[in-house]
């Protein structure tokens, strides 16, 4: 293989991938330094930039973290909750970092104290809502505000860290890893990361993380981060370009290897990977989620195409694929004897992305103007949905009342409760059309529905949920369409939660059976993307009058 380039190193600890390519002597070119790593090379720190000239000094930011031992307990809830879902570092080196830091926290690297108030911006979101952290930190009234309060201010400090450090010109591995975490929390929080996943896109190719690190002859640990960082960016780059409708659909270029299927206290010199294992990894859960959000963007590539319809045959295919992930799933997970809460909640989630994945792809089809499909077609994809819906209505319910997943609710009153709600709504939607169900079915979709009722109204009345907060009167007010005479649910038609327009029942059917049909697909991938401003119009005013 012909020399790709060198890893410059200085002696501030900054990196950056110099191609070879951009050497002008062919004598340099083949010459082998320029495989590896050199280090000592002279920044001219003064000519680099014109901007991004930060004066925040070591001891100020350091001001800005919370107490030590509050510090250490959102750090330790990162590990715990977080880390298992987005496994990006390595997990005794942060810890050996972290007691350095301790030990002297005024020579910490500004790029390192840059992860570390990414760290706590993420973990404060799975505080319980009756931590004293949270009141003491936030000193706001509600719990929501604390969060978001106390998210804002480390982020805050990512970034103030990062700007000190000048990061636009001079970065390295912890910088990416800061902003890729970073990130990722904003998603969480459905927030805006776009143009900020640019620039970590940009400085992760600055630092050659889109080639095979193998190559620049570093030791595993460093191997293996390089590696994690790239498919954690990739993986960002494409959940954003799915829900956004590639924005950017340019490649890139690379020739990474995915990161080992292997635990961090393997990564040594000389360790050999077991062909078989019993049980997932610390990367498992990583590897195969990149998989299913490969998996996503195949099916919006061909569900949110407009100019034809999807034929059956494609639908059964990736439907196929989507059954095939899930015998994965479960041979991957089939032999944890222990099944640890984390990995459980993990099968949890992977398998509640893929019924997901299967409303996505068979919604489209059970549309009253989808054209070239048999009633076989829409019987088959009918049953699906009905299955995938109940199995996320469930998923939802087992993650709010289990104990042991009570870390975790940070992910169910987001994206897992977004999931349920797109599952409620499917089966309310097939109960309104009335086609092929008896009464014995429509009144188990009634009862699924008033079940999930009680997650989302716990979220919403707790205040800790804006998807909760938005969804909740939408569902009592289907359900109340679903079953009239409930009298079971008083409060799905309290009139301070949805107001009761003088139409009939038949035309409220029909209002809201025509607001799903027309839905575009695309709201259904992430809370962001939904329009709850029309639900809420609807709610309201009892009319679709300049909703779409």
């Amino acid at each position: 293989m012909p020399p790709v380039g060198v890893i410059i190193r200085s002696e501030s600890g900054h990196e950056r991938f110099e191609p070879a390519s951009s050497q002008w002597s062919p004598v340099i070119q083949n010459n082998p330094v320029c495989i590896g790593v050199k280090t000592n090379i002279d920044q001219n720190i003064s000519g680099s930039m014109p901007f991004s000239m930060n004066s925040s000094n070591t001891t100020d930011l350091l001001e800005l973290l919370p107490p030590a031992s509050y510090c250490e307990q959102l750090k330790n809830l990162y590990f715990d909750t977080f880390a298992p879902l987005f496994h990006i570092l390595h997990d005794p080196t942060f810890e050996m970092d972290y007691l350095r830091f301790q030990s002297d926290p005024e020579k910490v690297s500004l790029p390192w104290l840059a992860l570390l108030f990414a760290i706590l911006s993420i973990a404060v979101i799975a505080l319980p809502q009756d931590s004293p952290l949270l009141r003491e930190l936030g000193k706001r009234n509600s719990v929501l505000d604390n969060m978001s309060l106390l998210s804002s201010r480390y982020r805050g400090g990512v970034m103030k860290c990062l700007e000190a450090d000048h990061y636009l010109w001079r970065h390295n591995l912890n910088t990416l890893q800061a902003l890729v975490i970073l990130i990722y929390g904003i998603n969480h929080t459905h927030g805006q990361s776009w143009a900020l996943l640019g620039a970590a896109r940009n400085i992760a190719l600055s630092l050659g993380c889109h080639i095979e690190p193998t190559i620049f002859q570093i030791e595993p640990i460093s191997v293996e981060e390089r590696r994690r960082c790239w498919a954690g960016l990739r993986m960002l780059y494409t959940i954003q370009n799915t829900t956004l409708g590639i924005l950017d659909a340019t490649p890139i270029p690379s020739t990474v290897n995915p990161p080992l299927d292997i635990n961090d206290d393997e990564l040594v010199v000389g360790y050999q990977i077991p062909e078989s294992r019993n049980g997932p990894t610390q990367m498992s859960y990583l590897l195969l989620k990149f998989e299913l959000y490969d998996l996503c963007t195949r099916i919006c590539s061909q569900v949110f195409e407009t100019s034809r319809t999807l034929t059956y045959d494609k639908v059964q295919a990736l439907d196929a694929e989507i059954s095939a992930m899930r015998e994965k799933l479960n041979y991957k997970y089939l032999f944890d004897v222990s099944i640890a809460a984390h990995h459980s909640v993990q099968l949890n989630i992977l398998f509640g992305y893929t019924h997901q994945l299967t409303l996505l792809l068979h919604r489209p089809v059970l549309r009253q103007g989808a054209a070239g499909y048999s009633l076989e077609d829409w019987l088959s994809s009918q049953i699906k949905c009905i299955e995938s819906s109940k199995e996320l209505l469930g998923i939802h319910r087992v993650l709010h009342e289990d104990p042991s997943f009570y870390p975790y609710q940070w992910y169910n009153r987001g994206l897992g409760s977004f999931h349920a709600f797109h599952a409620a709504v499917c089966l309310a939607h097939i109960c309104m059309s009335g086609k092929n169900l008896d009464p014995p079915t429509k009144t188990s979709f009634q009862k699924l529905v008033r079940d999930s009722l009680h997650v989302f109204r716990y979220f919403m009345e707790t205040g800790i949920s804006a998807i909760c907060n938005k969804a909740t009167p939408v569902l009592e007010k289907l359900l109340a369409i679903m079953n009239p005479q409930d009298t079971r649910d008083s409060s799905a038609r309290r009139e301070s939660t949805c107001h009761q327009s003088d139409s009939s029942y038949e035309n409220d059917t029909e209002l809201f059976y025509e607001y799903i049909e027309n839905l575009a697909p695309q709201q259904w991938l992430s809370p962001s993307n939904m329009g709850w401003e029309g639900w809420a119009t609807i709610l309201e005013h009892g009319s679709m009058e300049n909703v779409f």
